[in-house]
Order: structure tokens, then C-alpha cells, then sequence
């Protein structure tokens, strides 16, 4: 009887079984639905949670150098040296960002700009070794340079004072042999102590932001934070690498053994991408510009000068001939100089403005071949001279002039024939790059000769009181004066700025970025984050 009931209760549970069997189907999909989903998503929490970087910000920042030959300031040619020396050593001024001047020893200070004098009141400060910093370590610092002679990077500055009379513990007064030559940019150079010089030695003390802690030549220069420091102190260590080959840079920074690195090379930004490091980039000293020979009829023509301009597509020279590491700049000299603001291209591309100047200047094209006559029913032909650099940007130039009616054609020569040509005035239109010094100084540029042929008296004084003994604010005033004048004539036309490439690890943050002329610049106070790594110390950490 048992068994009997217990067949029938089968047979009906197979039953119901049957009889609702897409209903069981249905509700079984959902319940494996909603329990794949509940693990998934706690799955994905689990995933977020593992994978989320532990770091820590590190207090010290490491940095790569060249071997060389001396640490000494003064005496050395190393470019590494020239940078280091900035972290290292005051100067009377310094430049900003914008290439202008501003106080760093000096608390104050008066100028004669007729007589070329300049008296300072230096502020109370130490040199690393807590000794004080007086009037006569600027005298002794001025006659080693003069004394080094050419073998001093700072000689050019030097070589144009006179003489430094001390006239307290604290003050003094330095004289330019030449008024035309008393820049407070001369004043640039790094002051070192009477009492601890050697020319034989690494460790020159100097009163800047950091200190060395220990020097191995062959392997690291560690510095530490200068503990007199007259200034806000600074907040990091920093270790600056041996690296014999600066292209294994890249690679120690994904390691995390180098924090930042300027490079100065084209494809540098893509290099970094490809191992996801950050790039910044920030503007060179290098100028890419074109030459104009007032001596050809056309040229002499400001309205053809300027039609040239106005047909240079400078976004896509720069794209596509300098790999996007360029600038536009809306003057020859540097981006924003003096804090001046930067407006870009100053004649942006526009082919039919281009058009209506020429047009204004008297040309047509009578026979509608596409290509312009004078007055004298002649074709308007110039030839661009180059070398082979930069054959690419020339052959983009010449595009650009077809469009608005000039026939041009590329001359390229070696670099010495091309040289030459441009001394002698042997072309049209030349193709030029500069790398300028810190100063800024295109006097030269912009004195009359054989070479360009151009002349225009206010624009060369405005260039010469640039180079004499005025203020932050009198030099920005006088550019100011002088930056309308150079666009109007155009003597020269700013092709563009080559960049250099500021190269960090990816977590990093800087309140201050490197400049072409101090490439450590604001690394007492960049900030950067490194993985944690269990049972990991920090490197660097040690006290000497």
C-alpha cells in the first residue's frame, strides 16, 4: 500500500512537472540570471578594489645628468653643470618665464642708464656653509669670470662690466664699459664665496635652494635643501642621475628611477606617449623665420613682404614640417618676451588678403595664367634660399605663394655656401633659425647691412635700450614700442618657435615648469607619486 502511494505521488509530481514545464524554464533563466549578475557585479567590485594603485608621494626627485668634467660654475662648459649651478647658486637677478628681469640677491637697487651704473642693496643671506654673503663676493665672483677668460660660460656677461666698487658689507656699485651694454641681464650669472673658491673643486659653495650632500662622478650627485636659504625652503631631495646614454632616459622613467626630463628632440613627445609618460611642452630659444632682401624691387614692398606672410599656413608648417614641436609666435622674439602677450601667427594664413595687397602694390595677372606681372608686364618670380634641413618647409612655402599668383623656386645649398649667400645678400627670401642666448638680444638682426638691406632707426634704438640698464617694467614698455613696428615692416617673419619636450612620470604634479635656460627649474616643490610595492622603502631616504 505504501509503495503504491509513493508511485502515485511521483506520478503526479511528473505530472505537474509536464503540464507547466515552460513556466519552470522561464522562472529558471531569471533565478540564473540574477545570480550571474549578483556575481558579476560583486565580481567587478572585487576587480575595481584590487586593481586601484596603492601610492605614496615620494619626497625626493630624481633627476638624469651627462657625465662631467667639473661641477665648478665658473670654469665649467657643461651644459649639466650650467643647470645644476641654478639650483645651487643666487645671482644678483634672474630671469622669469617671460625672459625679464627680477630681484634674487638684490633687495634693491637704482640705475643710471646714460652712465651705465647700477647701485644694489643686497639682501641679508648665508652662503650653504652658514658664512654671510657680502659686497665682496660679488667683486671676487666678477674678477674670476674675467679671469677664466673664454673659458667661462658667463664671460660674455662679465667681460662688459668695468669695474664692481664696494661701498659697504652690503652694497656696491658695478659700471658697464659701454651704457649701450648695461643689462640687468648681464647680472645673471651665479655668485660664489671668496672665502671657499677653488678652481679644482667640485664643492664651490654657493647661497641657492639646495646644497650638495654627496657627489660620486661616476654614478650620482645628490642634493639637499640649503638650510640658510634666504628664501622659502625648498621641499624635496634631489638625486641627479649618471647616465651615459641619455636615451635610456624614457626607459629609467618607467621605473621610476628618473621623475622628470627635458628633451630636446623632435619626436620626443611620441617616444614618451608610447610609454605613457606625461609631456608639457615648453618653448625654445630656437627661432625658424624668414629672411626678406629689401634690395629686390618686390621685397622693398611691405605690402609683398606681407603678402608672403599671409599666404604661410604656419598651424601645418609646423604639423607637418617640424612634428608638431613648434610654437607660433607673434614676433622674432621669444613667445610672450617680457610679458608681453603672445597672440600666435601675426599673419595668420589668408590668401585673399594676400590678394588684395598684392593688388594694392600694383601687380596683376593680365593673361590669367595664375601667376602675377608688375608694371612691366613681368612675371613676379623669387627664389627661397635654404639649406637642406630644411628643404620640406621651403617646398611648403613655395605652395603657399603659388596660391596667391608668385612663382617661387626652392635654391638649397650646403650649410657653408648658404652662409655665405645671406652674408653677401646672393637671395630673395631665406629660410632662417636662430638660437638665441637668454638675453634675447637680435640687435644684430636688426642693424643695417649688406644682408637684408633693412633700415629703420626707432627700430634699432627701441633693440639697443633693450639691452641697456632699465627695469622689469621699462624693458616691457620699450617692447611694447618695438613689436608693432618690426610687424608692420616686417623685416623678418616668425615661422615659428621649436619646443622642447618637458617629460614626467605620469603621476606628477609642479606648480613651476622648466624653462630653455634652466631645465631644473621648480623641482624644490614638483610633487610625484610612486606605486607601493610591499616590504618597498622609499630610495633616497638616507641623511648624509
Amino acid at each position: 500500500m505504501l509503495k503504491q502511494n509513493k508511485e502515485n505521488r511521483i506520478r503526479r509530481v511528473f505530472d505537474f512537472l509536464h503540464r507547466n514545464i515552460i513556466i519552470i524554464i522561464i522562472i529558471v533563466v531569471v533565478l540564473a540570471g540574477a545570480v550571474s549578475t549578483v556575481t558579476i557585479v560583486r565580481g567587478d567590485h572585487k576587480t575595481e578594489k584590487e586593481e586601484e594603485p596603492q601610492v605614496t608621494t615620494v619626497s625626493t626627485v630624481y633627476l638624469a645628468m651627462d657625465r662631467v668634467s667639473t661641477l665648478n660654475p665658473l670654469i665649467s662648459q657643461d651644459s649639466d653643470t650650467y643647470y645644476i649651478a641654478q639650483l645651487l647658486y643666487s645671482s644678483l637677478f634672474r630671469l622669469d618665464k617671460t625672459l625679464n628681469v627680477e630681484k634674487d640677491l638684490v633687495d634693491t637697487y637704482t640705475t643710471d642708464p646714460s652712465a651705465g651704473t647700477v647701485s644694489i642693496k643686497l639682501k641679508e643671506a648665508r652662503f650653504s656653509d652658514g658664512s654671510d654673503f657680502t659686497a665682496y663676493d660679488v667683486q671676487y665672483t666678477v674678477s674670476r669670470i674675467q679671469a677664466a677668460g673664454e673659458d667661462s660660460p658667463y664671460y660674455s656677461y662679465a667681460e662688459k662690466i668695468e669695474s664692481v666698487s664696494v661701498t659697504g658689507n652690503r652694497k656696491l656699485t658695478i659700471t658697464f664699459e659701454d651704457a649701450g651694454d648695461a643689462a640687468l641681464d648681464n647680472l645673471v650669472f651665479p655668485i660664489v664665496s671668496r672665502n671657499d673658491y677653488s678652481t679644482d673643486s667640485d664643492r664651490v659653495t654657493g647661497s641657492g635652494k639646495y646644497c650638495i650632500s654627496s657627489y660620486n662622478s661616476e654614478e650620482v650627485l645628490k642634493l639637499k635643501p640649503n638650510k640658510y636659504y634666504y628664501g622659502d625652503q625648498a621641499e624635496n631631495k634631489i638625486e641627479i642621475r649618471v647616465v651615459e646614454d641619455k636615451d635610456r632616459v624614457l626607459g629609467l622613467m618607467t621605473m621610476d628611477a628618473v621623475t622628470a626630463y627635458v628633451s630636446r628632440e623632435q619626436d620626443a613627445d611620441v617616444q614618451a606617449e608610447d610609454k605613457n609618460l606625461s609631456v608639457t611642452k615648453i618653448s625654445s630659444c630656437e627661432l625658424e623665420y624668414l629672411g626678406f632682401n629689401f634690395e629686390n624691387k618686390h621685397l622693398a614692398k611691405k605690402e609683398v613682404r606681407q603678402a608672403v606672410a599671409l599666404s604661410i599656413n604656419t598651424e601645418s608648417l609646423i604639423k607637418d614640417d617640424y612634428g608638431g614641436a613648434a610654437v607660433q609666435s607673434d614676433s622674432i622674439y621669444f613667445p610672450g618676451f617680457l610679458g608681453t602677450e603672445n597672440t600666435g601667427d601675426a599673419y595668420a594664413i589668408d590668401v585673399k588678403g594676400a590678394s588684395d595687397l598684392l593688388k594694392q602694390a600694383g601687380y596683376r595677372d593680365s593673361n590669367e595664367d595664375g601667376i602675377l606681372e608688375d608694371e612691366n608686364q613681368k612675371e613676379v618670380s623669387l627664389t627661397i634660399l635654404t639649406n637642406k634641413s630644411r628643404a620640406d618647409t621651403a617646398a611648403s612655402i613655395t605652395d603657399g605663394l603659388k596660391e596667391i599668383g608668385i612663382n617661387a623656386k626652392v635654391k638649397s645649398l650646403s650649410w657653408d655656401a648658404y652662409g655665405e649667400a645671406i652674408q653677401e645678400g646672393e637671395y630673395d627670401i631665406y629660410i632662417g633659425g636662430y638660437k638665441l642666448d637668454k638675453k634675447c638680444d637680435l640687435r644684430m638682426m636688426l642693424n643695417k647691412s649688406k644682408s637684408t638691406g633693412y633700415d629703420n632707426d626707432d627700430a634699432f634704438d627701441y633693440a639697443k635700450q633693450l639691452e641697456t640698464c632699465l627695469s622689469a617694467g621699462e624693458q616691457k614698455a620699450v617692447f611694447e614700442k618695438l613689436k608693432p613696428i618690426l610687424n608692420e615692416d616686417l623685416p623678418y617673419y616668425c615661422l615659428c618657435y621649436k619646443t622642447y619636450a618637458f617629460i614626467t612620470v605620469e603621476r606628477f604634479r609642479s606648480e613651476e615648469i622648466p624653462t630653455f635656460f634652466d631645465t631644473f627649474r621648480g623641482a624644490d616643490t614638483w610633487e610625484w607619486d610612486k606605486l607601493v610595492i610591499e616590504d618597498e622603502e622609499e630610495e633616497g631616504n638616507d641623511t648624509e
